[in-house]
């Protein structure tokens, strides 16, 4: 199972994105691999807001449609932050102020670990800094 970060949405949608072709072949390896693919309303709130503002509001809507496509057809799990995992990830929030993890970023940890997923894809070291694995 891998836990896809907005970095990595960002990358496979946006052909600016230095990382595009990348992220784009980490994620077609996935599918092609079965490999259960997560994110979180977080994540998916965080990667719309980039699209509108950086790349496009159609951009963000097409996308959205595709999430939905990808649920519809069991390649995509969207898993929600309820109040534990919000106060889960709070606690993180607090206790690694010598790190500069967004809110967002702790909610992902906290999801991760309640669902037990080691992996996450990501182009940035705040899963590294973790535990997880990182993937590219």
């Amino acid at each position: 199972m891998i836990f896809v970060d907005a970095s990595a949405w960002i990358a496979i949608i946006d052909e600016t994105e230095r990382q595009h072709h990348t992220a784009r072949a980490v994620y077609i390896d996935a599918l092609l691999n079965a490999v259960p693919i997560v994110t979180s309303q977080f994540i998916l709130a965080e990667t719309y807001t980039h699209l509108r503002y950086f790349v496009g509001h159609r951009q963000a809507v097409d996308f959205h449609r595709r999430v939905i496509k990808a649920q519809e057809k069991k390649l995509l799990r969207l898993l929600w932050a309820d109040q534990i995992i919000f106060d889960a990830a709070w606690e993180i929030f607090e206790k690694f102020a010598d790190q500069k993890f967004s809110f967002v970023d702790c909610t992902s940890f906290a999801l991760m670990r309640a669902h037990q997923i080691k992996t996450a894809f990501a182009f940035d070291a705040d899963f590294r800094v973790m535990g997880f694995e990182v993937k590219p």
